[in-house]
């Protein structure tokens, strides 16, 4: 059986563009449909990337040769298409954040399950081999107890109003766009939720926070620090501190397969090097999960958990975002 799907690609964006190559690069052939708004971005991006460019998302989910929908759009309108997408028989691979709040994502999940349609939140560094170890290796008490986790993802981009990620009523802002990845991998090293969280907040012109600084606090014996941000430059590294050592990885994000463990009796330089980039290590991850042959690598409980703290995170530091 031929186990590769047929891609649908919502939007043409940067996050979409580098979706479609890394999965052409890895599965020739597999995007199909691709579209935008714009019929000739839709039919330029096709012509880049392979497939056929259409105008308006409907006419990708209409199309009965396409089995799995990339919703690349903006977060306000990740709710919307991917329960239209499952509604109409396609399993969705969503980008992070899934949604604009807990609400929307469980109502999507609803859908997901009543449908019999794969659904799940396309945080892409989670397939990579070294960060599987690292959450493996943490988890397994290779640290001993974790007692402090800093974790940092920014970028400083020249600001434009038509971004979506500076517009409220999208939810955008720094705690959706990048603190998402910090929250996500700080609750799976420790494998439970946090009982306690807070944050504050720069808030932006635009309405919207453009950078930001939170606290998780796991069971009152571990504390996850973090940094986020749109407008600032930073570094990416994420620093471990357990009672018996500790890790450091410079950007779990984009990881290019290693990071470094120090304890008392000397430093272990880990190397696990990924055989395909990371979004075709996502195609392949998600392909996996819907013919049955793997589960998904996140799941709707991690899914939902992380929304739920980035609603509790942004309500701390007073971002507004759709209720």
């Amino acid at each position: 059986m031929n186990k590769n799907l047929r891609w649908g690609i919502l939007g043409t964006g940067m996050i979409a563009r580098k979706f479609a190559g890394e999965v052409e690069e890895a599965m020739p052939g597999s995007i199909h449909t691709t579209g935008s708004r714009n019929l000739s971005s839709a039919e330029s991006f096709a012509s880049e990337f392979g497939g056929k460019g259409v105008e308006g998302y409907d006419a990708v989910l209409k199309d009965p040769d396409v089995d799995a929908i990339y919703n690349a759009l903006p977060n306000g309108m990740h709710h919307q298409w991917s329960i239209k997408a499952m509604e109409s028989g396609k399993h969705v691979l969503c980008e992070k954040p899934i949604a604009c709040n807990a609400r929307e994502a469980e109502e999507m999940f609803e859908v997901a399950e009543r449908k019999g349609r794969t659904l799940i939140e396309a945080f892409m560094y989670r397939t990579h081999p070294a960060i599987e170890d690292l959450i493996g290796r943490v988890r397994g008490g290779d640290l001993g107890e974790v007692r402090l986790i800093r974790s940092n993802f920014s970028f400083a981009r020249d600001i434009d109003s038509a971004d979506a990620r500076y517009h409220p009523s999208q939810a955008g802002g720094s705690l959706m766009d990048v603190g998402c990845y910090c929250t996500n991998l700080c609750r799976a090293l420790i494998g439970t939720e946090p009982n306690e969280v807070s944050a504050f907040a720069h808030i932006h012109g635009s309405g919207v926070d453009d950078y930001a600084a939170g606290l998780l606090r796991f069971d009152n014996e571990t504390l996850a620090t973090f940094t986020c941000g749109m407008t600032i430059k930073s570094d990416w590294s994420t620093h471990i501190a357990g009672t018996e050592g500790q890790v450091h990885i410079e950007s779990p994000w984009f990881s290019n397969g290693t990071f470094r463990i120090v304890r008392p009796q000397g430093v272990v330089s880990v190397q696990i090097q990924a055989e395909e980039a990371s979004y075709a290590l996502e195609a392949k991850a998600f392909t996996n999960a819907v013919y049955g042959d793997a589960v998904p690598w996140i799941s709707k409980q991690d899914t939902l958990g992380n929304m739920r703290i980035l609603d509790e995170l942004r309500i701390s530091a007073g971002v507004p975002f759709p209720e």
